[in-house]
């Protein structure tokens, strides 16, 4: 088994053992490294427009869209509702980003993805 292939075995392992809990902090991890990539690429003119970009963008998105399909509105009442309202701005800040290219709708929605994984790291412990 190559070293690559390795890494990825272990990688797909350790999501398939995770707890619920701590597929929400990868998740939040996942999101926040593709909106950092993101942020990088549209400060630089040279790759505004590269498909990098797009990719992560469309990464964050799709993550973020994960994270608000998982929030129990039965259960969560206003805390679901709050977190609800979270993702639906920074899913917003990251399709505005894909359309203007310009990096502060990213750096919004980064805010929001580190402090709610900052919550996260609080209550539950690596």
């Amino acid at each position: 088994m190559s070293h690559s292939n390795a890494a990825e075995a272990y990688r797909r392992n350790s999501i398939l053992t995770a707890s619920p809990e701590k597929l929400v902090k990868m998740l939040y991890d996942a999101a926040i490294r593709n909106l950092e990539i993101s942020r990088m690429a549209l400060s630089d003119p040279a790759r505004t427009h590269s498909a990098e970009v797009g990719e992560c963008l469309g990464k964050a998105l799709s993550i973020i869209g994960e994270l608000k399909t998982a929030l129990d509105m039965e259960r969560g009442g206003d805390i679901a509702e709050n977190l609800g309202s979270l993702y639906e701005f920074s899913m917003d800040q990251v399709s505005q980003a894909n359309i203007s290219r310009t990096a502060k709708p990213v750096e919004n929605t980064l805010q929001v993805m580190r402090t709610l994984k900052e919550g996260w790291d609080a209550v539950i412990p690596n």
